[in-house]
């Protein structure tokens, strides 16, 4: 009997969940005047999924690829995750080294933009405090 060394990606959770909404788009205007295609490595203990988000002009297209890209950015699932929820900014983990840029940093600055916004109400610094 031959056994399966294929890697169980989750199919749901916050990154996953962003990376469908995005590919269903098709057009965002906040990316009308960006071109590249953009390669974000999500890293677990399983190993990694990559996805890869071609823009022209605005126009989008998402494939699950490590194909070749002008950026590429990796990150552990929770990072991402949580860029997903907008509980975190991607350029802030990118300064503290919780994701890897490599390539046009200008990509992922645009890129960023189309992440959600932080939660009404949300606190940072909320369970820190609690931790005190």
């Amino acid at each position: 009997m031959a056994t399966s060394t294929a890697r169980k990606t989750p199919r749901n959770g916050p990154a996953v969940k962003f990376f469908s909404e995005l590919a269903a788009r098709g057009h965002e205007p906040l990316l009308a005047h960006v071109s590249g295609r953009v390669r974000f490595d999500v890293l677990d203990k399983a190993g990694s999924d990559s996805w890869l988000v071609s823009i022209d002009q605005g126009d989008l297209a998402v494939a699950r690829d490590a194909g070749p890209a002008d950026c590429v950015i990796r990150g552990k699932r929770a990072l991402f995750d949580q860029l997903a929820r907008g509980r975190t900014n991607a350029m802030a983990a990118v300064l503290r080294g919780a994701l890897v840029c490599s390539g046009d940093i200008e990509l992922l600055i645009a890129v960023q933009r189309v992440f959600p916004d932080p939660p009404r109400g949300w606190d940072p610094t909320a369970t820190e405090r609690a931790a005190r």
